[in-house]
């Protein structure tokens, strides 16, 4: 019975959220490809020998304008089908962010529900709410 009311932290809550990730997924995949960009996908990169891997790593780094207009280099994107709250945000930069910058440099998180604005301040990580 408790599986099926609560909704935060059931095996099927669970599942639900592995779903919901799937999806954006596959859904930045498919903007990246109506945009024009060549890039691998998680899988691809895995099957090449890389351990750490965004969701989506550019072939071509591209320059995307963020909301204060500047602009940014992005060679990878990571998809978030979640809100970008203060604490998701700060676990995020230290088990995967910080890596990516390093190993494929600087990149383009997409918090598909949104985000805190104050956390849009590292150089090298650009957030976003959508696909710009």
């Amino acid at each position: 019975r408790c599986v099926h009311t609560d909704c935060c932290y059931s095996p099927l809550s669970d599942v639900a959220k592995q779903v919901t990730g799937l999806e954006y997924e596959l859904y930045l995949q498919k903007r990246l490809a109506e945009a024009g960009l060549a890039f691998w996908t998680e899988g691809e990169l895995r099957t090449m020998g890389f351990h750490k891997t965004p969701d989506c790593k550019l072939k071509v780094p591209v320059a995307v304008r963020g909301r204060t207009g500047s602009e940014h280099l992005v060679c990878w994107v990571d998809s978030k089908a979640t809100f970008g709250d203060s604490r998701t945000h700060v676990k995020q930069v230290e088990e995967q962010y910080r890596t990516y910058v390093n190993r494929y440099g600087p990149g383009m998180v997409i918090y598909w529900f949104g985000y805190v604005e104050d956390l849009n301040t590292d150089p090298h990580v650009l957030l976003c709410d959508d696909f710009p």
